[in-house]
């Protein structure tokens, strides 16, 4: 096991080069597609070595198997919008949820991260999640030596600071998010409201950057916009199958007064979309964008919220994002992939 002065250490943001594999849930819905693009253009930082498909479920699935499938075919179509199909090796992910603490859900993806963590011959692979956190896991899990091999890059969760936890990513597989949290691998957690939900765009923003560029370009732009149709259809951000809540359980417990009390106003919505997943791919192409520290890694509760602790390994917690530098930056560089 790391000490907490190796585990600190492997936490600073590299410097040049480094190996990475993509962990996503590449079809939830939009963001992921812009982060595993993004991550094409930037060969100069990030070496990828493979792409796994992750496990989710929500109103544009029927279950996490199926998820994790549509995942696996989306991947292939973001490289085949690139200009670059069957470039890197795909790998299908966990079919389900961690349902116990100490059982793996093995997958072609497990196997594939614990043979190229051994295989590193000293070099740190930094496995940047955007989903479920169940292939990780699982990988820790099966062969815990790996801990000390990688460097996890999660986008999950909430500011510790905050009266919940609760989030798609990790509220999906709170098993294997507590796992992560609990085993000591080197983690770089990046929360999403407050923080990642700085990255949002709108459909006039995609309009001007990305319209009529390159194929990426446009396919991402498409996506956005049917998405958007799709969400004011049904009304649903996919939360659906996790919660049965009204409102935003993201927000639970955020005000100190009984907002019942207040009266409703409605009136008309200047709509974005938060590209939640690319948080992850800032920081390791340019640590200036970000703003992180390090803190003692917290305990996640049953009713999905935050213990915060002093004592316990280290971990490194995003709390700010240059929003305008990391969109520019992608915009820019989609906009000159193949056409």
């Amino acid at each position: 096991m790391l000490s907490n002065e190796e585990i600190k250490k492997r936490l600073l943001p590299p410097k040049g080069r480094v190996k990475v594999v993509l962990d996503a849930d590449a079809y939830n819905e939009v963001d992921d597609q812009f982060e595993i693009t993004w991550a094409f253009t930037h060969s100069e930082k990030l070496d990828i070595q493979a792409i796994y498909a992750a496990p989710f479920n929500n109103e544009r699935c029927d279950g996490p198997e199926d998820g994790m499938l549509r995942s696996y075919k989306e991947v292939h179509t973001i490289m085949d919008m690139a200009g670059i199909p069957n470039k890197y090796p795909v790998y299908k992910g966990s079919t389900g949820f961690l349902t116990e603490e100490n059982t793996p859900i093995n997958s072609d993806a497990v196997d594939d991260l614990i043979r190229r963590a051994n295989s590193m011959d000293g070099e740190l692979l930094y496995v940047i999640a955007t989903g479920a956190i169940t292939n990780v896991a699982s990988a820790l899990i099966k062969d815990p030596s790996i801990a000390e091999k990688i460097v996890v890059i999660w986008l999950g969760g909430q500011p510790l600071y905050w009266s919940t936890a609760f989030e798609f990513n990790l509220s999906q597989d709170k098993i294997a998010s507590r796992h992560v949290l609990d085993c000591g691998v080197p983690l770089v957690l990046i929360p999403t409201m407050s923080v990642a939900s700085r990255l949002s765009t709108t459909s006039f923003e995609l309009d001007h950057y990305l319209k009529d560029t390159s194929k990426s370009g446009e396919y991402l732009r498409k996506c956005v916009s049917d998405f958007m149709e799709e969400i004011l259809k049904k009304g649903d951000g996919g939360l659906k199958k996790l919660t049965n809540e009204s409102g935003k359980p993201y927000l639970r417990n955020l005000s100190d007064y009984d907002e019942s009390e207040y009266e409703v106003i409605i009136s008309p919505k200047a709509k974005s979309k938060i590209i939640w997943d690319i948080a992850v791919i800032a920081f390791l192409v340019n640590p200036l964008w970000t703003k992180s520290q390090l803190v003692s890694s917290p305990i996640l509760k049953d009713d999905d919220t935050w213990e915060l602790t002093e004592n316990r390994h280290p971990i490194r917690v995003v709390m700010y994002l240059d929003r305008d530098a990391i969109l520019g930056d992608m915009f820019y560089r989609i906009s000159k992939l193949p056409k």
